[in-house]
């Protein structure tokens, strides 16, 4: 009588599923940078200060939608019986649906906290397009590489909360003294190694997302590449929607004097700056990892 071979375990999700954590997680995110930007906007002595500060926060906040978004409706695809057993198409439109309720909450919030206005209308509804972008990327066939890319941008956002926290100690280290010149070059210093911190986060977070999928369906190099780049595209895409969406209320911060539009376009540069550099580097980062698993072909 010959042994059968051992049903080999499926390792393609973890025993506890952790999507509705990341959904927690980035909903809370989600709800502080909102709560952050109120106080700021309300408590702001003048009202061109307010309309300041609300574009300042701007693109955080629209990150942070997305991301919130797609992680709800990836936690609902993946883990609700009926969802994840439907067929792609209903899928998808669970997700998106999963994604505009988050941007409806948001915007709704928004609406109440911030108060009236075109420009208020206008970044409600920014919101609740991000959010529900968001719940398309969730809705796409490959769950793992959506999953990579939540992760990893959660991992972005903890990383720049981090290095903020330490933002004057760091000023000091990369050289600020008590002259312009010093204090621009220690903040360049600063954001370019902030952006490269965020990049090598992303690249391992997407990568190791991406790892746990072992066995035969074990994602193509291909897959890697494009989760390590996620979180870079994130943050370009959330500034292409900040450009667009919210284009009326940064012409207004910009309007205020030609100091404050002189910011405005170098905060653009810098924000445009990062998101390329996780892009790339984080991409390169899962492609150097996953390339150190890889076993050499043995000659015949």
């Amino acid at each position: 009588m010959t042994k059968q071979p051992p049903t080999p375990t499926s390792t393609k999700r973890f025993a506890v599923p952790l999507e509705p954590v990341f959904a927690v997680v980035a909903l809370g995110w989600l709800g502080v940078m909102l709560r952050s930007a109120q106080v700021s906007v309300s408590t702001a002595p003048e009202g061109a200060l307010a309309v300041y500060l609300a574009a300042y926060s701007l693109p955080g906040l629209i990150s942070a939608s997305l991301v919130a978004g797609a992680a709800t409706g990836l936690a609902i695809v993946t883990t609700i019986g009926p969802v994840r057993r439907a067929g792609a198409t209903v899928r998808f439109a669970v997700a998106i649906a999963a994604g505009l309720l988050v941007g409806a909450v948001a915007a709704l919030v928004v609406l109440n906290s911030y108060g009236r206005g075109d420009a208020i209308t206008i970044l409600a509804a920014t919101f609740a397009a991000s959010a529900t972008a968001g719940g398309a990327l969730a809705g796409i066939r490959h769950v793992a590489l959506a999953g990579a890319v939540v992760n990893a941008s959660l991992g972005v956002f903890l990383i720049g909360f981090v290095l903020n926290l330490f933002q004057d100690p760091l000023l000091d280290l990369f050289g600020a003294g008590d002259t312009q010149a010093s204090q621009a070059g220690a903040l360049s210093w600063f954001s370019l190694t902030a952006s490269l911190v965020s990049a090598l986060v992303a690249g391992v977070t997407a990568y190791l997302t991406l790892t746990s999928r072992q066995g035969d369906d074990r994602p193509k190099w291909v897959v890697y590449l494009a989760g390590g780049a996620g979180a870079g595209a994130v943050l370009l895409v959330s500034e292409a929607i900040a450009r667009t969406g919210g284009g009326q209320l940064l012409d207004l911060a910009g309007q205020l004097s030609e100091a404050d539009r002189a910011a405005q376009e170098i905060l653009a540069n810098s924000r445009f700056n990062n998101g390329l550099i996780v892009l790339f580097v984080g991409a390169i980062t899962a492609m150097i990892l996953l390339g150190r698993t890889l076993k050499p072909i043995e000659d015949e």
